[in-house]
C-alpha cells in the first residue's frame, strides 16, 4: 500500500514538472514579447517569433526532462532488483 502511494506521488511529480518545463518558457517568451512590443515600441511580429521559439524550447525541455526521469526510474528499478536478488541469495544459503 505504501509503495503504491509513493509511486503515485512520484508519477504526479513527474507530470507536474514536465508540464512546468513546457509552460514556463512559453510564458517567459510571451512576457518578453509583450514587454518588447509595448514598452520598447518594437514591431508586433516579435510576438510570433518569440512565442514560437518559446514553444520549441518548452517542448525540447519537457522531452529532455521526461526522458531523464524515465532513465532514472529504470536505474532505480534495476538497483532494487539487484538488491532483491542479493537478499534472496543470502536467505537461500
Amino acid at each position: 500500500m505504501y509503495k503504491k502511494i509513493v509511486n503515485s506521488l512520484y508519477l504526479l511529480n513527474i507530470i507536474f514538472q514536465g508540464f512546468f518545463s513546457l509552460i514556463f518558457p512559453i510564458g517567459c517568451a510571451l512576457l518578453l514579447s509583450w514587454y518588447m512590443v509595448e514598452k520598447k515600441n518594437m514591431p508586433s511580429w516579435i510576438y510570433v517569433i518569440l512565442i514560437l521559439s518559446g514553444v520549441f524550447v518548452g517542448l525540447f525541455s519537457m522531452v529532455k526532462f521526461i526522458l531523464g526521469a524515465m532513465r532514472a526510474l529504470e536505474n532505480l528499478e534495476k538497483e532494487q532488483k539487484a538488491k532483491e536478488k542479493a537478499k534472496n541469495r543470502k536467505s537461500g544459503e
